[in-house]
């Protein structure tokens, strides 16, 4: 993907610079909500961001969390170049790599990625399942968007899979699909600890959630406060601009 088919945006009050696709998916406030939801645990040396698009994830853990080493796994070509390049500008290539790999192919993933290696996992994955929604035009999208590579049981077995024993999973997700995100770690043997659901605004309904799971725990869900994202002035919250990098 050339420049002229990407744009360099500036995250985290300037912090990190990505280049991103000019048409297509683009990453939103999703991802930096997810990486705030992981911050506020303790800090772990390993981290793999799956299904990691240009890196937003994983890269804004690492600025966040300066002794972490992070490693993006992507299975796109395009967004995977994107990303490298975004380590490479943001000077992270000491401290983050990038795998490009078919998740769902077990043996390619597999070999691309050791089992047990990571004590943390995060995932903005696709939201939504094939038939979901309005057709989108572009593969690229269309794949980032919806489940037509990978699920969300797929993805946490993966999790799983990478996860040291006591290894943490954080995934953000459509309110709408907790069930499904929650009945995926269950199959995946992974234990949900923490929830907190997304608002877009006061008096809205949901959105988004944020759960972190377990491998090996069995201790309780904690359901924590909801998280706004606006007031009632349409201004960003405390929470949200601390997310963004205030």
């Amino acid at each position: 993907m050339t420049s002229a088919q990407a744009t360099c945006d500036e995250i985290l009050r300037g912090r990190l610079r990505l280049w991103q696709p000019s048409l297509g998916y683009r990453f939103n406030v999703d991802s930096l909500l997810l990486v705030d939801f992981a911050a506020q645990g303790t800090q772990v040396a390993r981290v793999v961001d799956l299904c990691a698009g240009v890196g937003v994830i994983g890269l804004a853990l690492a600025v966040r969390w300066p002794e972490a080493r992070v490693t993006l796994a992507e299975l796109q070509t395009e967004m995977a170049g994107l990303a490298r390049r975004n380590i490479e500008e943001n000077r992270l290539a000491e401290r983050a790599d990038l795998v490009q790999t078919d998740l769902a192919n077990r043996a390619a993933a597999r070999a691309a990625l050791p089992g047990a290696s990571f004590d943390l996992a995060l995932a903005s994955p696709p939201y939504f399942s094939p038939s979901a929604g309005p057709p989108v035009s572009l593969e690229g999208e269309a794949i980032a968007r919806h489940e037509l590579r990978i699920d969300i049981a797929t993805l946490a077995q993966e999790m799983r899979r990478l996860l040291v024993p006591g290894g943490r999973s954080l995934v953000v997700f459509p309110s709408e699909r907790l069930v499904a995100l929650l009945a995926a770690f269950a199959g995946a043997r992974l234990q949900p600890l923490r929830l907190r659901f997304v608002y877009p605004r006061p008096g809205s309904t949901a959105s988004r959630v944020l759960v972190e799971a377990q491998k090996g725990s069995r201790g309780p869900l904690v359901v924590e406060p909801p998280l706004l994202v606006r007031d009632e002035k349409g201004h960003y919250t405390e929470e949200a601009r601390r997310a963004l990098g205030d």
